[in-house]
């Protein structure tokens, strides 16, 4: 159960040892498994230490909401980023196995057992099925084009091109929520992917990310506008989450919808968003996280503006990668509900307070 006083204690011993922990493993990972060295052929052993690091991080969280199946999901993940460079399966596995075996001798009595439940599971579902990375975009469909022609724009650098492959090309043969839903989100998961695959750098990341917000800016003016509904949405990721694409797709969504929109952006800290929530007298809050890691700070964030003025009858909308697997989540740490995507996000927002709704707006030409 998530907020369990033992669930918190194993994930602050954890978070407290990780560098140790992980460091240990690495080393008995590399004396055990020469070739998971070679894998990594630069600075072997502190690359294997930050990777394993980073599993420790996530299975911190897990425990601390009391979700192990989360975990397994993002131990399957981590086989195909890895896949995806270059190093094999059994690697990754070795150095689980290596963490089991350390946590045996270097964990106080009270946290291993279920420290190992976490990662007996891991373990048992390693090979299972992971939610692929698979590209999106098609050359069969009009969005399809468009967003390719338009991602290949912005990763050659050409933002004019780019601009005007969405805001004329685009628009002249869809609406513009279609290309926020057809062409722009399915874009930046292309991007994500190509990433993951290691077939872009970061730098080309951001350079493409970049283009986008300066195309989501132009397109929300151009985008259909309903009456205002008198209510105000508040837009937020999690302080650490640094991922905010998606999330200002979500603020434009409530802003054509007839609410006041109002978008934070990316890593906001605590105190400072449940003042804002305060100042703005927002009716809804939709808080986005993107990594598993960050569960912990969204439970806090959800308490920390519960505890504010009219924070009980505030209505938080969640969202994101970190909770895709396990949307049920959103309501055990403290949400109203879940929203897999901006059509979701303002259908749900309608739905609470029984506010008018007609979906076949957003595809109006």
């Amino acid at each position: 159960m998530a907020g369990d006083s033992n669930h918190e204690l194993v994930a602050n011993i954890l978070r407290n040892s990780v560098g140790a922990l992980a460091g240990y493993a690495a080393g008995d990972l590399l004396e055990l498994r020469p070739a998971a060295g070679r894998a990594f052929r630069a600075e072997p052993f502190s690359t294997w230490r930050s990777w394993l690091k980073g599993r420790i991080e996530e299975l911190a969280a897990a425990i601390e909401v009391g979700r192990p199946e989360i975990f397994t999901a993002q131990i399957q993940w981590g086989r195909i980023v890895l896949q995806a460079r270059g190093i094999e399966p059994e690697h990754f596995r070795a150095g689980i196995e290596c963490l089991r075996e350390v946590f045996a001798k270097e964990l106080p009595a009270e946290a291993r057992p279920l420290a190992e439940e976490y990662l007996r599971r891991a373990l048992e579902r390693f090979g299972g099925a992971a939610q692929e990375a698979v590209s999106r975009l098609s050359s069969e469909t009009a969005a399809g084009r468009v967003a390719s022609r338009y991602l290949l724009a912005a990763l050659e650098g050409d933002r004019r091109r780019a601009r005007e492959t969405v805001l004329k090309e685009g628009t002249a043969e869809l609406s513009v929520p279609q290309i926020y839903l057809e062409v722009v989100l399915p874009v930046q998961e292309e991007i994500g992917r190509m990433w993951l695959a290691n077939e872009i750098t970061v730098a080309e990341e951001h350079l493409a990310t970049s283009t986008t917000r300066s195309v989501l800016a132009q397109l929300l003016a151009m985008a259909p506008m309903r009456a205002r509904n008198g209510k105000t949405a508040m837009t937020a990721a999690v302080a650490g989450n640094r991922h905010d694409i998606g999330l200002q797709v979500v603020c434009d969504f409530f802003e054509m919808e007839g609410w006041k929109a109002i978008q934070l952006g990316a890593d906001v800290p605590i105190g400072d968003l449940a003042e804002a929530v305060d100042c703005f007298d927002v009716d809804l809050l939709a808080l986005s996280v993107t990594q598993t890691v960050h569960l912990p700070t969204l439970r806090e964030t959800v308490q920390a503006v519960r505890t504010r003025r009219d924070g009980a009858a505030m209505k938080i909308l969640v969202g994101g990668l970190a909770l895709r697997s396990c949307p049920d989540t959103a309501e055990q740490l403290g949400a109203d509900a879940y929203a897999a995507g901006p059509l979701e996000a303002v259908k749900t927002a309608a739905s609470l307070f029984k506010l008018p709704h007609d979906p076949g707006f957003f595809f109006h030409r």
